[in-house]
């Protein structure tokens, strides 16, 4: 299985330093938990939309490919009013979402 981010567009924006590249990380993290408890929290296709967008820029940032892709489709499909592809993505979405932070040695809770 491929990575779930990549770790070396990290050094290439933020350099070599263990404590920033985790700090990132955590931030990055920080993201996706609140991206997944909005998505999770409510029916409103806007604010689902929303929490979307902003993790599909973050993957986009950390170079975590499936997940940014993934945060696409949710938005899309978000702001085609289609909650039931939405909720269907679900599993999905938090699976990646797992997928990062395991490879940066954190938990989701």
């Amino acid at each position: 299985m491929s990575e779930a981010y990549d770790r070396g567009r990290l050094v290439e924006l933020f350099g070599e330093d263990p404590e920033a590249l985790a700090e990132v990380e955590r931030e990055f993290l920080d993201t996706a938990r609140e991206a997944t408890r909005e998505i999770e929290g409510t029916e409103d296709p806007a604010a689902i939309a929303r929490a979307a967008h902003r993790l599909k820029g973050a993957s986009g940032m950390i170079g975590a490919v499936a997940l940014h892709q993934i945060a696409e489709a949710v938005e899309q499909a978000a702001r085609a009013h289609d909650l039931t592809t939405v909720r269907r993505m679900h599993d999905v979405f938090r699976h990646e979402v797992q997928r990062v932070a395991s490879q940066a040695g954190l938990t989701i809770e």
